[in-house]
């Protein structure tokens, strides 16, 4: 359903003094206190091991909130003691995987518009959908991918076009953006996509990477690796 408004209105927004994986727990509370004030029925969770899904799922428990997870290709990221598998359908994740599938999320692992092959070149070579990439990145990360995901989700069709959702991902690992959008297919997105409320985001944005040397990301890293270990053995 959404807001339908006849007056102007204010609402309240929350901006964290960190990037990152530290914000994911109040990232949930703020979008489950916007979804039940607003009778909005579905959210988009970028997640690219489960993790933040399940905190997801945990958090909207006893709700009729809809959960999309929308994740990774199986690949790896850096992290400080070696990289770290993400995919969620990988076998590492195959425990976060069954919980989500048995309580009823839509998983949706597809590709990101605006990754397109010449980024495997760098970015001396840019293309229209890599600048797009850079310049919503101005936003923040997590505003990006936010926004990358509701457009994957719809491309799959577990999100209608032209529908009001809330959209959620982060900095490297977690949660720490919301954004509540009418979300349109990668084909019509300058033409039909809205970012219509932001519910929480960081007033600052990573700049170096790796991402949790910086100043600015904060998050418990550890976990992703026990977690990544326990199907290994």
């Amino acid at each position: 359903m959404g807001w339908k408004l006849s007056e102007d209105v204010e609402r309240k927004v929350t901006y964290f003094r960190y990037c990152g994986e530290a914000n994911t727990e109040k990232v949930l509370q703020a979008v489950r206190s916007r979804c039940v004030r607003a009778s909005t029925s579905k959210i988009v969770i970028a997640s690219e091991t489960g993790r933040s899904a399940v905190k997801a799922l945990n958090m909207f428990k006893g709700t009729k909130i809809q959960i999309v997870t929308v994740t990774h290709y199986p690949a790896t990221t850096w992290g400080p003691k070696g990289n770290i598998p993400i995919g969620l359908k990988r076998k590492e994740y195959a425990e976060n995987l069954r919980k989500l599938e048995e309580n009823g999320a839509k998983i949706v692992q597809g590709t990101r518009p605006f990754v397109p092959p010449s980024r495997c070149i760098g970015w001396d070579y840019p293309t229209p959908e890599a600048i797009i990439d850079k310049t919503l990145e101005i936003f923040g990360a997590g505003t990006k991918i936010a926004i990358e995901a509701a457009i994957i989700a719809t491309d799959a069709g577990e999100v209608n076009e032209g529908e009001e959702i809330v959209s959620c991902a982060g900095t490297y690992k977690g949660l720490d953006t919301a954004l509540v959008v009418k979300t349109a297919h990668s084909g019509t997105f300058f033409r039909e996509f809205e970012v219509r409320e932001i519910i929480a985001k960081p007033i600052c944005r990573v700049k170096k990477l790796p991402e949790y040397k910086y100043k600015n990301w904060k998050g418990n890293i550890d976990e992703y690796y026990v977690q990544s270990k326990r199907r290994q053995h």
